[in-house]
């Protein structure tokens, strides 16, 4: 590709590296004067299937305004350009002239506790910016990072993997694809593993990057709880006991007992460093548990290793017997249950899945991604009350998850409970007002179910029309539907149809005083004064007393040229309310025109 000009001005000079999602490319820009350096990312879609192609035009372009809305920082790459071009997608970055954290971070070297506090503080204090704008950056590690020649700060690279937190799972032929766990082993917590990354998904990866400099120990080869997968480093290194409290903070196996951001790690990383700390003998973590040669031996972790790497290529098949080696010899190590669960799942064995996440379960019952996972395996194979005991085990734990409440909702549908279906979707929108896959599902819902009130209240009136139609065709004497239609009609300004809606409801509804009035009030929309004129007056015929509706009528019969009628219906709106200033006005005004000067 050396030589080749993209875009029509990124002249390519050499190959800087890649994986399995892009290659990156050194270049030169050029159209600009001095043909400055620039970075060059080309995204490889794993497929020409046309509907492939254009879901990933559709991420392409997502993580492109991704990028734009971090704006112009210090220490991220500034985002030049994104095109595509003959079917490949370019992304254009900011050369950074510096070098690889991987020459100051690799196993077997050690960091003073100050050269990797001021690391922490530097991509924290970066990642604030990130965080701030809602984005995840998913592989904080040493290759992602740029130590930069002129004054030594601390780059992050590669937003190649950025994640909005808002945004949705793609939706392909009405089903929610797999997330693709983006990422790299040992700085990816289990969240993001299972496609469910969270700003303190990156937070884990610092701490981890972290523990690596510290310790000069690869991350996937450092020491777990197999109870609970907590990260058990403290005998590996003496630090100052408030930074090992941050640390552990930041590697928590639950995403929710992390810091909840960089800003907030970052903060607690300056009130650790802050005078007087104190230096405590290495002790392993909350559980009391120290790590013995006996529990972690070399063979299990370079099986562990192993069945990462194979998981990491997608190479499922290959990984399941390094992952059932490592539970053979430890059969409490969570974590292993849990990659082990979710390879089954990618091979396409939910019952096989289903059994390793019940394991994790027995070893951590409030694990609510396993509980998750457990569910959509339920889901699977059909067993819809496992799923949905699952999904409230969720609920229980994170209350506030509105995904959890949508998938809740479809799987009381398909079990028939319909109300407590649309309670679920009701809850997941209350949580996320624009959470549009429950919208739609609870409009499509109450359209099944001729909820014509509930679709109008929610003010869906095209659909509130369909649903009144369905149920016309049931029952078609329903005044209540057929006075529903008027109103979502009479919304969409539809005045017409809003009146022959109307129309039908007084002939079955002849006494109804209120459809008369609307009736009354579209027709003199509509310049149909004689029929408005009629309208009005079944209103004072059924309410003698309603001032509005004399006052009304007297106006349509004053267009129609009917002046002692329409008078009299003035006077009549006085007489009912003598403080009614429009028809005393109206009525002395007529009488002035029809009476003769003496």
């Amino acid at each position: 590709m050396a030589s080749q000009i993209l875009g029509g001005r990124y002249h390519i000079l050499h190959h800087l590296g890649g994986g399995g999602f892009g290659q990156t490319y050194l270049a030169e820009d050029r159209h600009l004067p001095g043909h400055p350096r620039c970075v060059v990312k080309r995204l490889q879609p794993r497929t020409t299937d046309p509907i492939a192609l254009e879901s990933a035009r559709r991420l392409f372009d997502a993580e492109a305004e991704a990028l734009y809305s971090l704006g112009t920082h210090d220490q991220i790459p500034r985002l030049l350009a994104h095109f595509e071009e003959n079917t490949q997608f370019y992304l254009v970055q900011e050369y950074v002239e510096g070098t690889l954290l991987t020459e100051e971070i690799h196993p077997g070297k050690q960091l003073s506790e100050t050269a990797v506090v001021e690391l922490m503080q530097d991509v924290l204090n970066t990642l604030r910016i990130v965080h701030h704008h809602q984005v995840i950056h998913r592989d904080i590690k040493p290759s992602n990072l740029i130590r930069r020649h002129r004054d030594g700060k601390i780059v992050v690279i590669d937003f190649g993997s950025v994640k909005q937190v808002s945004s949705q799972p793609i939706e392909e032929n009405g089903q929610i694809s797999i997330t693709v766990a983006i990422g790299s082993m040992g700085y990816m917590p289990n969240e993001q593993l299972a496609g469910q990354p969270s700003l303190s998904s990156d937070i884990y990866a610092v701490g981890m990057l972290a523990l690596q400099a510290l310790t000069g120990l690869d991350p996937r080869r450092m020491p777990k709880d197999p109870r609970t997968s907590e990260v058990m480093w403290r005998d590996l290194t003496s630090v100052q006991s408030p930074l090992a409290d941050v640390i552990d903070k930041m590697v928590r196996y639950d995403f929710r007992q992390r810091y909840h951001s960089a800003g907030e790690a970052f903060q607690a990383l300056q009130a650790a460093i802050s005078p007087t700390p104190v230096v405590v003998p290495a002790t392993s973590l909350a559980t009391g548990i120290t790590p013995t040669p006996a529990t972690f031996s070399e063979s299990h972790l370079a099986w562990l290793e192993r069945a990462d790497e194979l998981f990491q290529q997608n190479r499922f098949a290959d990984a399941l017997p390094w992952y059932d080696k490592v539970v053979q010899i430890q059969p409490d190590a969570v974590t292993a249950w849990f990659k082990l669960a979710l390879a089954q799942e990618n091979l396409g064995n939910p019952e096989a899945a289903v059994v390793a996440y019940d394991r994790v379960l027995q070893l951590q019952p409030d694990d609510y991604l396993a509980w998750l996972k457990r569910g959509n395996a339920l889901e699977q194979l059909g067993r819809m009350e496992g799923a949905l005991a699952a999904y409230e085990e969720v609920l229980r734990i994170q209350p506030d998850n509105y995904w959890v409440w949508n998938d809740l909702g479809q799987i009381q549908e398909r079990l028939n409970e319909l109300d407590t279906a649309i309670a679920a979707y009701n809850r997941a929108i209350q949580l996320k007002p624009d959470f549009q896959l429950a919208l739609e599902n609870r409009k499509r819902l109450l359209i099944a179910l001729k909820r014509v009130e509930a679709l109008y209240t929610l003010h869906h009136y095209e659909e509130t029309i369909t649903a009144c139609d369905q149920a016309i065709q049931d029952n078609p004497r329903d005044v209540d539907v057929w006075l529903m239609r008027g109103m979502a009609l009479e919304n969409l300004k539809r005045m017409p149809e809003a009146a022959m809606a109307y129309n039908r409801v007084v002939q079955l509804q002849p006494e109804d005083h209120m459809t008369w009035f609307k009736l009354g009030s579209i027709l003199e929309s509509l310049d149909r004064v004689q029929q408005a004129a009629i309208a009005f007056g079944n209103v004072v015929r059924l309410q003698p007393t309603n001032h509005w509706a004399w006052h009304q009528r007297g106006r349509m019969l004053e267009m129609l040229d009917r002046s002692r009628d329409a008078i009299a219906s003035y006077q009549q709106a006085i007489q009912v309310k003598p403080d009614y200033e429009a028809a005393r006005s109206a009525y002395h005004q007529l009488l002035r025109q029809t009476v003769p000067a003496s």
